[in-house]
């Protein structure tokens, strides 16, 4: 699929991954453009989240290249693994937050690893970092909770906090895995929206698992289907019909998936 909004930050070509005999990617290219909004669809086993793992390192592929952000995570030292993944925002289907911490220390933690010594504390952080930290609050409609603990906010809450927390590194690049897998209807569309209007406002291609194939048609630029590891569907989430896609899940149903 060709897009001209902006060079391309992720780029895979013919990548494949098994694990202990079981191939979970065959064969996969898939290209992203600087900006766009892909929405990853299909079954559970179909690959979605080891492609993620792909892109910023957490696994290599077997066979293919993959480059993220121009770099092929296969060839990076640790040093040049963890400076492309300080580029690369991640959110979790798992919050990952400390709960007996307020938000605005949890979205302060994103930045540890830029910081030269441990911090103890929301005034153990610098001013500036601070106040990036309330910002990125803000653009998620919690800069009023910034002092709450986060095991008293709802789920929602707690992954918008973690999607502050992603926005604190400045990413130039965010995955999503099933990121409201575990929410309502009414919190998945929030933080759905939130992430899109991000990648609108900051020009941030996001590249997002999802089951719910309503949301994946109203909020993607893009959709891209897998089963079985492999991509059956690549096409504007515009011409795409709820149908279409129930009918991979129904067809993947049918036949069994392969891992």
């Amino acid at each position: 699929m060709s897009d001209t909004r902006g060079e391309a930050v992720l780029d895979l070509a013919h990548v494949g991954k098994g694990f202990g005999g079981t191939v979970v990617l065959d064969d996969i290219d898939l290209t992203v453009p600087q900006g766009q909004f892909v929405a990853l669809v299909g079954p559970s086993g179909a690959g979605k989240s080891t492609l993620l793992r792909l892109v910023n390192g957490m696994h290599l592929p077997d066979r293919g290249t993959v480059r993220t952000l121009g770099v092929d995570p296969a060839a990076c030292s640790r040093r040049e693994l963890r400076a492309l993944r300080s580029r690369v925002g991640f959110v979790f289907q798992q919050f990952g937050l400390v709960g007996r911490l307020s938000a605005l220390e949890n979205v302060l933690m994103g930045a540890l690893a830029t910081l030269r010594w441990p911090r103890y504390g929301v005034m153990s952080y610098p001013r500036a970092l601070r106040e990036r930290a309330v910002h990125q609050l803000d653009r998620v409609g919690l800069a009023d909770q910034r002092f709450q603990r986060c095991d008293t906010l709802s789920g929602g809450q707690q992954q918008r906090v973690a999607v502050a927390r992603t926005l604190l590194q400045r990413p130039e690049l965010i995955l999503a895995d099933e990121p409201v897998a575990s929410l309502d209807p009414a919190a998945s569309a929030m933080v759905l929206d939130i992430l899109k209007r991000i990648s609108v406002e900051d020009g941030i291609s996001v590249v997002c698992s999802l089951h719910q194939v309503d949301l994946a048609l109203s909020t993607a630029d893009r959709v891209v289907a897998l089963r079985s590891g492999r991509i059956v569907l690549d096409e504007p989430a515009a011409a795409l019909s709820a149908e279409r896609l129930h009918a991979l899940y129904e067809k993947a149903g049918a036949h069994g998936d392969r891992h």
